[in-house]
């Protein structure tokens, strides 16, 4: 908290902090003035250090990469030592060996020795340039008035991106024949031997079946098969922890199994995509690691993204997971290769964009330049799934909902909070449509709502209640035994029929094939977002055709999203499954 506002707000504070006390602590307000007049008279600097931690990777070109929690006096001494500071990941550029780097420190701000991690993992410059969203993809135009610009960076600001350097792909010694023995005794779907194959000839590779295919399954046998039995890291969301060790338990039942700590014993250790950064000490003692969802690495600013590359430059065999490997646009693609150590990951990303993205002709090249290292199934090869329909439903509003949307839509606010309060009102709209769609289902019929906001899941919620539909939801905040207990009863009691959640916390990872409707009140903003939802329904196990229906208010920004979905979704068709990119492409040439 700024020292100015500490003191000019004291009184307020005090009765705040003594609220959220609740009686716990006896203070008066002249004790509480008198010790913060001691704490300033005589201030410990350790009280405003201590915790930290602060990490130093040597760079390619020279010099080191300093990064960790924030300090003023850290910045002070990057700035004598001349260091450029990296907006994008948030660290200090330093032409200086890290022991020097690490004394000033030291004597500037009195920190221990052992606030400071080391890296031995070199840096390298990543791109020399950002991406141009393509022209090709539609974007949404709100009117309204124009907002002011952002003022743009000083000269001790740079853009640069800084990743550490991971081996390269290397083919490994497992054979066709090798693989097929050491899958006897296995329970395997026809398509999966392959996927496991796949990804054991090679040291780095992806896996992009679609969702619903078993990726988790055909990583966990690869992962035994390559570490024969020495330690697995395996990387996932927080939600999916727990389905993770369940799969493992279900092949090994006897594995041991660290979930969110390292213990150097266990032969598995599943962690989220948060605690990444807890690992890069630790990222020798794993021989496989596994990424689930590995599409969350595609930033490169990101910082789980950083120590992801930190811990893979450790690694020697790194299997990447992921149904959806491009949701905007190719470039995306382009981190998940270098993080694979492929050859088309060491091109900058300008040269990247100028070769491989931009039209179909570009994409057919980095599909076949990629083709050995990525390998996709469609759900074609599960012959017991009736198929799935995509529907949209206009909707139109009414005088006083045009009026109201008419006045969200040119309010003199960034553009960004005009679109996000238009997107909530809406799916407001859209929920007597819904309601109404309800209330024409079979009482055999299990419907999947995915929205956007919060707001619009408890009023649903609110409404299914009312309605006598039994009804379970899920949002972000929900804890992981929450989460399963919906799951579970969603899935088990028929008189559950609707399940609710927004679709960042319920759209990846589950399996929700009770359900044989998927209702979209709120567009996600790509494609792969959009089928990760609809696959929970739409997946092995489910026993009935799957039907998603897609409101679209008339006349408003749906119908731009709707389209601009549309596009992305063709770029990353021709990319990953071009016969029907091509398909697509001709039925539109003979409807025009």
């Amino acid at each position: 908290m700024p020292k100015k506002q500490l003191l000019e707000g004291l009184d307020l504070i005090f009765h705040r902090l003594m609220e959220l006390g609740e009686g716990r602590f006896t203070e008066t307000w002249q004790s509480f003035c008198q010790k913060l007049e001691a704490a300033q008279s005589a201030p410990d600097r350790q009280a405003f250090t201590w915790g930290m931690i602060f990490r130093l990777a040597p760079l390619a070109q020279g010099g080191v990469l300093l990064s960790g929690d924030y300090h003023p006096g850290v910045v002070a001494v990057s700035r004598r030592m001349h260091g450029i500071f990296l907006g994008h990941s948030r660290s200090w550029r330093i032409d200086a060996t890290p022991e020097l780097v690490r004394s000033n420190l030291i004597l500037e701000m009195g920190l221990s020795e052992d606030q400071f991690e080391i890296l031995d993992t070199v840096q390298e410059l990543l791109s020399d340039g950002s991406v141009v969203p393509a022209e090709t993809i539609t974007r949404i135009s709100l009117g309204g008035p124009a907002q002011e610009r952002v003022a743009s960076a000083s000269d001790e600001i740079s853009s640069d991106v800084y990743l550490a350097a991971v081996p390269s792909i290397e083919r490994t010694e497992f054979t066709v024949e090798q693989v097929t023995q050491a899958l006897q005794g296995y329970s395997l779907m026809d398509h999966q031997p392959a996927g496991i194959l796949h990804l054991l000839q090679r040291t780095s590779a992806l896996l992009a079946d679609d969702m619903g295919l078993g990726k988790t399954r055909q990583a966990i046998i690869a992962a035994a098969i390559r570490a024969a039995g020495r330690p697995v890291l395996v990387i996932t969301l927080s939600s999916l922890l727990i389905n993770w060790q369940r799969e493992i338990q279900m092949v090994y039942p006897e594995a041991s199994i660290a979930l969110q700590v390292f213990d150097s014993m266990a032969e598995w250790t599943v962690i989220n995509y948060e605690r990444l950064g807890d690992y890069v000490l630790q990222a020798g003692h794993f021989v496989v690691m596994v990424i689930d969802e590995a599409h969350r690495l595609k930033e490169p600013t990101a910082a789980w993204t950083r120590h992801g590359f930190d811990i893979a430059a450790k690694v020697p065999n790194r299997y990447l997971l992921t149904g959806t490997p491009v949701l905007n646009r190719e470039s995306e693609l382009h981190t998940l290769l270098r993080l694979s150590g492929h050859p088309v990951g060491q091109l900058s990303l300008k040269e990247f964009c100028e070769q491989f993205a931009g039209n179909p002709e570009f994409r057919k090249n980095l599909r076949d330049a990629i083709s050995d290292w990525m390998l996709r199934r469609s759900k074609d090869v599960l012959p017991n799934l009736r198929g799935k329909q995509r529907q949209t439903l206009p909707v139109v509003l009414t005088e006083v909902e045009q009026r109201e949307y008419d006045r969200i839509r040119l309010e003199d606010r960034p553009g960004l909070a005009r679109l996000g309060s238009l997107r909530l009102f809406l799916e407001q709209v859209k929920v007597r449509i819904v309601m109404e769609l309800l209330s024409e289902l079979d009482v055999e019929d299990k419907v999947l709502l995915f929205t956007e906001f919060k707001e619009t899941v408890t009023t649903l919620r609110t409404l299914c209640d009312a309605a006598g539909y039994g009804c379970v939801t899920m949002v972000g905040s929900d804890s992981i035994g929450k989460r399963q207990k919906a799951i579970d009863q969603f899935q088990s009691d028929p008189e559950t029929r609707i399940f609710v959640g927004t679709t960042s916390a319920a759209g990846t990872g589950y399996n929700l094939t009770a359900a044989n409707y998927v209702m979209f009140l709120g567009l996600p903003w790509t494609p792969g977002l959009q089928d990760q939802a609809e696959d929970r329904a739409y997946r092995n196990g489910q026993l009935r055709a799957v039907f998603v229906i897609a409101p679209l208010v008339e006349n408003t920004i749906d119908q731009m999203l709707w389209q601009m979905l549309l596009d992305k979704r063709q770029i990353a068709q021709d990319l990953i499954e071009p016969e029907v990119a091509a398909g697509n492409r001709a039925e539109l040439a003979m409807n025009l």
